[in-house]
């Protein structure tokens, strides 16, 4: 034994401890026998933890290499990219004809995504990418890229119950997933499959790689992004925040429907892009750092990027789609509100493929053109095409830049807002303007939206001395052979006659800085795309029965190639009128009524018949507050009886309702306050539509099958059923599995509502209706004043939950709270509000 010699002279024995003198190193202790083999074993982890994590490593180097020493110019076939420096040599900007500085051509702004590439390792999706096509088909020559597998959810339904209406018939929508038992309403539908025969060459699901939510603005990231997301080189770019999410997601089920999957979604932030990803269709997507922390953004308040206008997003497209030129790729912008009614390919690569650049013709002018769609294709990377992509950035940088002095608009005023200085629109037709024209012109920045003295900014222009020959393009022909007319996703061609017809195009001049070799070459053309490629709602040039608010937009097969919802008002609403929603979106939505939705789901659904309000009335004012006040009270009862309102849809033959001419689609053109469906049924549980026939000469194919006329003035996407969801949305087939009627008499009180009529008592209302799924509260034999239909009871007394559960709704949906002595106000084309109300 070994003894330690204590302090104070006192040992102790150490127990189990050999004479060192007395046995080899190895054999003294278990730690030295296994040291070797743990060196070897640490070794081998170190090795295989790099080979792992060495993209991430060497990305978060280069970046944080970037961020300390900047990036370098540098020089490409004699265009120059300058990266972190100012685009604002001069400290003013003046906006006259020869106003601002002449920036350098294709002078990037900054940002670290010119740099060269490094491959990009992001975070996966919490969840499986479904998107229902897993035969990788390929085409000639083209090889299929490896895509992950990806679950088989059940075919789709057969279209059915269509409208027949001159000759055309509106099919009750596209092809939707199987309605089986386990769909309950709020939760998930499947994506549905997409048969092999659609987008022909064009088709590209199953030919493209998911993203994994990575900064798309990282060095490198685009063009990785790029090369997994595109299809021939073709490639979509959609932008969203959080909020639009939900119409992003119903683009891309879209997209799918006619066979493209080469988009490219770019979020603002990555919890955005988490929302994408992390949904029941585990949407591919990645987000943007662009411009993230510039420090002039808060002075044009735009350091809040959820809302209606996300300026960051706006500025990235052409950024991206600049960029996009530049490395060989055929770009094409849609907003989110953008359907696809066929692939459009094969129109832009036979009778337009000699046009490189593409926009919505929206005034009929080429310095008036709509940014809602814009496509680029066979553009030289250094060439006029790319000119005006690029200039738009650099004329944004110039204005987000400029630095002291207050920048003034076209009348000497200060700019207010971004809204005044950086709309995109504007500056992207001005730079349109001078490639036209081939000089410096900025006749539309710095302008408002409306101007409220159109002659003195006239006499303005006159005097800068711009064109005021009207900037009319030139006039050509493109034939449309058989086989370029694109077909449906039911196979039939688009109601698109083969022939010569008419084209809108002008030569890009443009000005400085070309490379001798370019400009050499003969210009590049933009091209109006024809109504009949690219329609819009309303408020568009071109004949106007094209145009959505005509309602012909119902009609199959469609007679046009891509819609886009510019002018319309209650989107969501009204993509779900004409069948052109899929349901499930909504799973992507941020929702502000979630909990109180779910709770409601769970109670079942309260609908009304025998609704008439207004409907015999020719005052607009009369009938929309007639009708708005008994929405509200539909809504309040509903939400005391702890279910969801359904909102009946207006009876198309309502006098009041703005009546149409020939060509437009029921007789209805109605832009504020109606959009008109052949897609409810005309004995539809929600008690709106028919049954009477509708105006128009439509003929039902199916007996039961009605027209009707969805409110967009008294509209909520949270909450509520509208009548239009009731009749086709699959989730809500259970509910009219179970259906119980009940007489509006037998819920009346003895007291009175808001208008002095018999109201609803809330005490034990809950209790008294519970159990059916769908509960319908008929009017029409009341012997207490309902009995014409005009009007819903009002809710007395509600309990302390009951009333909660209203506030909370009118607090999201306040245009729906026309709650007496709330009424239309100011006039018939307003929301609800006090008219007794006094300000401040």
């Amino acid at each position: 034994a070994v003894r330690e010699i204590a302090a104070g002279g006192e040992t102790r024995v150490l127990v189990g401890m050999p004479p060192v003198d007395q046995a080899p190193v190895a054999e003294r202790h278990w730690f030295l026998r296994v040291l070797p083999t743990l060196q070897w074993l640490v070794l081998g982890i170190l090795v295989l933890v790099t080979a792992i994590f060495y993209e991430d490593v060497n990305a978060m180097r280069l970046a944080a290499r970037a961020a300390v020493l900047g990036s370098k110019a540098t020089k490409d076939g004699g265009v120059v990219h300058e990266t972190g420096v100012s685009q604002a040599p001069s400290n003013k900007l003046e906006l006259g004809r020869k106003g601002g500085p002449r920036a350098p051509l294709l002078t990037a702004p900054p940002a670290p995504d010119s740099a060269a590439p490094v491959p990009m390792a992001g975070r996966a999706p919490k969840v499986s990418v479904v998107t229902l096509d897993n035969t990788g088909e390929s085409k000639d020559g083209d090889e299929a890229k490896d895509v992950d597998p990806r679950p088989v959810l059940p075919p789709p339904i057969e279209a059915g119950q269509e409208v027949e209406a001159g000759g055309k018939t509106a099919p009750r929508s596209d092809p939707a997933p199987s309605s089986g038992s386990d769909l309950r309403p709020g939760g998930p539908v499947p994506l549905p499959d997409v048969p092999a025969s659609i987008g022909g060459e064009w088709r590209s699901i199953g030919k493209t790689q998911p993203l994994t939510g990575e900064d798309l603005s990282a060095p490198g990231a685009l063009e990785a992004a790029a090369e997994k997301r595109s299809f021939r080189k073709e490639i979509i770019v959609m932008v969203a925040n959080e909020g639009g999410a939900i119409l992003t997601a119903n683009a891309v089920a879209n997209l799918r429907s006619v066979g493209i999957e080469h988009y490219l979604i770019v979020t603002n932030e990555p919890k955005s892009c988490g929302l994408l990803m992390n949904g029941p269709w585990g949407i591919t997507c990645g987000y943007t750092s662009y411009l993230k922390n510039h420090e002039r953004l808060k002075d044009y308040q735009l350091l809040a990027e959820e809302g209606a206008t996300p300026f960051r997003l706006w500025w990235v497209r052409f950024h991206f789609l600049d960029r996009l030129v530049q490395l060989g790729y055929n770009p094409m912008y849609i907003d989110t509100d953008v359907s696809f009614r066929v692939n459009p390919y094969p129109l832009l690569k036979g009778p337009f493929k000699e046009y490189s650049l593409f926009a919505q013709d929206e005034t009929g002018h080429f310095n008036g053109v709509n940014i809602g769609w814009i496509y680029a294709q066979n553009a030289r990377p250094n060439g006029r095409v790319r000119w005006v992509l690029n200039q738009t950035v650099t004329r944004m940088m110039e204005i987000l830049e400029h630095q002291p002095e207050p920048l003034t608009r076209w009348d000497g005023q200060p700019v207010v807002g971004a809204k005044e200085a950086l709309w995109d629109q504007h500056i992207y037709n001005d730079v349109l303007e001078s490639c036209v024209y081939g000089e410096d012109m900025r006749r539309r920045s710095m302008q408002r939206l409306i101007e409220p003295r159109d002659d003195l900014r006239r006499a303005w222009e006159v005097e800068q001395g711009y064109p005021m020959d009207g900037a009319a393009f030139d006039k050509g022909r493109v034939v449309v052979n058989a086989e370029d007319v694109p077909l449906t996703a039911r196979g039939d061609p688009m109601d698109l006659r083969a022939g010569s017809h008419a084209v809108k195009f002008k030569p890009l001049k443009c000005y400085d800085h070309f490379t001798p070799d370019e400009a050499s070459k003969p210009p590049e053309k933009i091209a109006a795309a024809p109504p009949w490629l690219v329609a819009g709602w309303s408020g568009v040039h071109g004949d106007e029965k094209f145009q959505g608010v005509s309602g012909n937009w119902n009609l199959y097969p469609p007679r046009v190639a891509v819609a886009h919802f510019v002018g319309g008002l209650a989107k969501q609403t009204t993509f779900k009128s004409l069948g052109w929603w899929q349901y499930g979106s909504d799973a992507f939505r941020k929702r502000s009524l979630h909990g109180l939705q779910t709770e409601l789901d769970r109670g079942g659904a309260l609908a009304v018949a025998g609704l008439r309000a207004g409907v015999d009335s020719a005052d607009a004012m009369e009938a929309t507050s007639l009708y708005g006040a008994a929405v509200a009270n539909v809504i309040r009862l509903a939400l005391a009886a702890g279910r969801r309102p359904v909102i009946p849809a207006l009876d198309c033959a309502s006098r009041w309702i703005t009546r149409g001419g020939d060509g437009t689609f029921l007789g209805v053109r109605d832009r504020l306050h109606v959009v008109v469906s052949g897609r409810c049924d005309a004995d539809s549980a929600a008690g709106g539509g028919g049954p009477r026939s509708p105006p128009g000469g439509v003929v039902f194919e199916r007996p039961g099958f009605g027209a009707c006329c969805q409110s967009v003035q008294f509209d909520c996407n949270e909450g509520v059923i509208p009548q239009v969801d009731l009749d086709r949305d699959p989730r809500f087939e259970s509910l009219q599995d179970d259906v119980a009627y009940v007489k509006v008499d037998e819920l009346l009180g003895s007291g009175v509502d808001e208008d002095g009529l018999p109201a609803v008592d809330g005490a034990g209302l809950e209790e008294k209706l519970r159990g059916p799924s769908l509960v319908v509260m008929e009017l029409g034999d009341s012997t207490r004043g309902y009995g014409d239909g005009q009007h819903v009871p009002g809710l007395r007394a509600p309990d302390a939950k009951q009333a909660e559960r209203v506030l909370e709704f009118f607090r999201t949906c306040q245009n729906m709270n026309c709650v007496t002595p709330r009424t239309v106000w100011p006039n018939e084309n307003s929301f609800c509000d006090d008219p007794n109300r006094k300000e401040g």
